[in-house]
């Protein structure tokens, strides 16, 4: 059995992408689950994945088991469990050296910047898994409001405040504590995406804004940069000239710009579907995991 660990059921990118990844396990025929405090479940987001209490799975975890965890605070009392340890890399910094530096830790990472980072300071190369845009978000020709801005408020919302201060024509709509139908929808409608939350390791709610047909203006993104590209499929810009990109982007001249921006986000999100995810893990699962093949 294969357990991914969580600390919660909060809404992150974190925990929803371990949830995908336990579903597609599944569907490709790996038993495989989500181990949660008091066998609590995330319900903001779709998922078929079984949720077990952590406190259950440490006292019958077996050495044939598969122990997955992406939170470097995890990594000290995992590591003391008999089966498989695999860290699935989501963040990049000095704190998941120590894990990087164990030659029994299994890694397995989500996007490219993570895989040179693991490369760059592990005694393991790592296998990339690849990360996901849920079907939900799929853009299907939805008619755009041209002037509704979606925006995520907990993170960089001062860069949101400047913008609503210059431009006050546009309908603002604060995506915050929603379920993620809910968070698609609205993506949907919107015609632009302000993706405000600076350092991020990867940026999934921007990506899911492409995949729904927004343009979106973003902070550079450390993994995000390999969907990100400035003036093809998006705007990337520093804090300080966030507002003027907007401004940019809202004039009349610009329309067949945010047009074709349009277009290349929804090309560019869908190499992230569910489904490729899955031919890479497939592939994986028929080399170098094959072993997970054989446990199931």
């Amino acid at each position: 059995m294969l357990y991914y660990f969580v600390s919660d059921t909060k809404i992150s990118g974190g925990i929803k992408i371990a949830y995908q990844f336990v579903d597609a396990l599944n569907a490709l025929g790996i038993e495989a689950v989500i181990a949660s405090p008091g066998g609590r479940a995330a319900d903001w987001f779709h998922s078929h994945a079984a949720v077990v209490d952590v406190a259950a799975v440490r006292g019958s975890f077996r050495p044939k088991d598969i122990a997955v965890f992406s939170l470097p605070q995890d990594y000290a009392s995992l590591r003391e469990f008999p089966g498989q340890l695999v860290f699935h890399c989501q963040q990049t910094d000095h704190l998941i050296d120590p894990i990087l530096a164990d030659p029994a830790v299994l890694v397995l990472t989500c996007w490219k910047q993570a895989t040179d980072y693991v490369q760059a300071y592990g005694v393991r190369d790592p296998l990339e898994a690849g990360i996901s845009v849920a079907p939900c978000f799929a853009y299907t020709g939805e008619p755009k409001y041209e002037y509704a801005a979606a925006y995520m408020p907990r993170r960089g919302a001062n860069l949101c405040e400047a913008v609503k201060s210059a431009y006050s024509t546009l309908r603002y709509v604060a995506i915050d504590c929603m379920r993620e139908d809910e968070v698609a929808r609205i993506m949907k409608y919107s015609s632009i995406y302000f993706a405000t939350a600076e350092h991020e390791w990867f940026g999934l709610p921007a990506l899911e804004a492409m995949s729904a047909g927004c343009v979106v203006v973003s902070v550079p993104a450390l993994g995000g940069m390999e969907y990100l590209n400035d003036g093809v499929n998006c705007r990337v810009v520093g804090p300080q000239d966030f507002a003027t990109a907007v401004g940019e982007l809202l004039q009349e001249k610009s329309a067949v710009m945010r047009f074709r921006m349009r277009q290349a986000a929804v090309a560019t999100a869908r190499l992230y579907t569910t489904g490729r995810m899955m031919q890479r893990l497939s592939a994986l699962l028929d080399g170098p995991l094959s072993s997970w093949r054989r446990g199931a």
